[in-house]
């Protein structure tokens, strides 16, 4: 029996002498196919990554400008805040200048009668703690006398000559000013010094 398989396997041997070719052509063919499928699945794998790290760019440029738009936000809600601040303050002690200006005559008043030396001292320890107060919210006094007059925080009433001030001198003022910061809340009213007397030696 095994030597007729034998037989009929030499005779298609005989018949078919290219099926050894054969066999070793579609190796060589499923080999190329091979490699094909696998640089096609390479060059896919290649786009995906690429296209993963164009997102992760993306991505990450987004992120930063969330972040520097919420540091832009939290930067201006500050400001903002400092401002309201600044704002009420500058309206509660405007209101309050008034109280200061009643609390200054009444010392001014004190002051002239011998009898009235113990009012005039209460009344000035009280109007200093108001102002030391007032002070640590950025209420600045704004009393002149004897410097350069500068408009934009003084209020010129009127003109004096003086051998003792040069003139552009601020000679008295009449009613302080207030500042909180750089904001002027009220200028000092106060009169120049037009220097000596014209002729006078």
């Amino acid at each position: 029996m095994d030597q007729e398989s034998e037989k009929i396997k030499s005779k298609e041997e005989e018949q078919n002498p290219d099926s050894e070719e054969s066999i070793d052509n579609n190796e060589d063919l499923s080999a190329e196919s091979e490699n094909a499928d696998s640089k096609t699945s390479n060059q896919n794998l290649n786009k995906r990554v690429q296209e993963t790290y164009s997102k992760n760019e993306d991505l990450q440029d987004k992120y930063v400008r969330v972040l520097a738009d919420l540091e832009n936000l939290k930067r201006r809600q500050i400001k903002e805040r400092d401002e309201a601040v600044q704002r009420t303050r500058s309206q509660i002690m405007g209101d309050l200048l008034p109280s200061l200006d009643a609390f200054q005559m009444g010392m001014q008043e004190a002051e002239k009668d011998e009898s009235t030396k113990n009012i005039f001292v209460g009344i000035s320890m009280a109007f200093k703690q108001m102002e030391n107060v007032l002070g640590e919210y950025g209420l600045e006094i704004i009393n002149p006398d004897g410097s350069e007059f500068d408009p934009k925080f003084h209020e010129a009433l009127s003109y004096q000559e003086s051998d003792d001030v040069k003139e552009g001198f601020v000679l008295k003022t009449i009613r302080i000013g207030y500042r909180i910061k750089d904001k002027l809340l009220r200028p000092a009213s106060v009169i120049i010094s037009k220097g000596k007397e014209e002729g006078g030696d």
